[in-house]
């Protein structure tokens, strides 16, 4: 038999451990928050998928006018969508349809997003004016075939190598805007210039983890507004199953506002890129985020009203729709609170 102090003392350390238990418990359930995060991120940390190279191939034949008049006269639409945003790191080439011209642009001479100085508005206006001379060179004299796929291929190859020299770079998404008035004409030289037989050749000139899109600015009797030209179907063509295999989409180069159809373009082009995003360092109690630039509160939420930036649980991130905002993308920084979810349900 256990003596009556023995059996006491084990009693004592029961109602003890008992005691600490309950009183841990409740603890655990009601205490309020106790960790908060302050941090500074430096905009060093955006996660951007931000390079991306895009190649024009323009039909230079007698009949183009017209068309490059409007590429030209509209330029700036374009680039607005995708070349002012800080963070988008863009490359673009403009080639002829023509087999034995030169590059006009991007290729031999650089062209690309380190040409606008966000501290310089007048520099954003030097790449348009720079945009407008290249295609006003390509000009309307060159041969009568078209061979938009096999001149792609042919500046591709050329100027290719993983130097200073090329003109795609590995780890970037790639763009091809095929501007034109008559047929793809490159199955004169085999069938890898079909379609689909190219743009799997093309796959291969860009990484897995980036997109190959391609796009049309056709004038065909099937789009808007264009006349009735004896022509085949637009449905079945060349441009147009390189263009849906792709996921890209066609405009017409025949309506009156075109620059409202580059700039379709243009914007889907930085949508490729995806938006810059901060991974933070530890979970947030998502209702008391607060994000911060220079001491100004950015406002959450959606885009159309109003919101700067939103949170995305499965990756851990503040996403940002733009960064028209920040001044400095080189020495600036982001201030980040919340309360820590230590995955305690404090709801009762």
């Amino acid at each position: 038999m256990l003596s009556k102090s023995l059996y006491c003392l084990i009693v004592l350390l029961t109602l003890t451990s008992c005691f600490n238990k309950e009183t841990a418990y409740l603890n655990h359930i009601v205490s309020p928050l106790l960790q908060e995060d302050k941090r500074l991120y430096p905009l060093s940390l955006l996660q951007v998928n931000n390079r991306i190279d895009v190649v024009l191939v323009v039909d230079n034949s007698g009949s183009m006018r017209p068309i490059q008049d409007s590429v030209i006269n509209n330029a700036k639409l374009f680039f607005e969508q995708f070349a002012k945003e800080a963070y988008v790191d863009w490359k673009v080439g403009i080639v002829s349809t023509d087999k034995t011209e030169e590059p006009f642009l991007g290729f031999k001479t650089k062209f690309d997003s380190s040409l606008v100085d966000q501290d310089d508005a007048t520099s954003f206006d030097k790449v348009v004016r720079q945009f407008q001379g290249a295609m006003s060179n390509l000009g309307i004299n060159g041969a009568g075939y078209e061979y938009t796929f096999y001149n792609l291929k042919r500046m591709l190859d050329r100027f290719s190598g993983g130097n200073t020299d090329s003109f795609q770079r590995g780890d970037s998404h790639l763009v091809v805007i095929m501007i034109s008035d008559e047929e793809e004409q490159s199955r004169t030289f085999g069938d890898a210039y079909e379609a689909i037989n190219f743009l799997n050749t093309m796959k291969g000139y860009v990484s897995s983890s980036k997109k190959l899109r391609f796009y049309g600015a056709i004038k065909h009797k099937q789009l808007k507004d264009c006349n009735n030209y004896d022509r085949d179907p637009w449905i079945g063509s060349e441009f147009e199953k390189i263009i849906s295999a792709s996921e890209g989409f066609v405009v017409s180069a025949c309506v009156p506002k075109f620059g409202n159809e580059l700039a379709r373009i243009g914007k889907d082009i930085a949508s490729l890129v995806g938006l810059p995003s901060l991974l933070l360092r530890r979970r947030p109690v998502v209702s008391t985020l607060e994000v911060f630039y220079k001491d100004v509160l950015l406002t959450p939420g959606p885009e159309e009203d109003g919101g700067a930036w939103f949170y995305e649980e499965v990756s851990n991130t503040i996403n940002f729709y733009n960064l028209d905002f920040v001044t400095d993308l080189k020495n600036g920084q982001f201030r980040i609170e919340f309360e820590v979810d230590d995955g305690v349900n404090r709801d009762f």
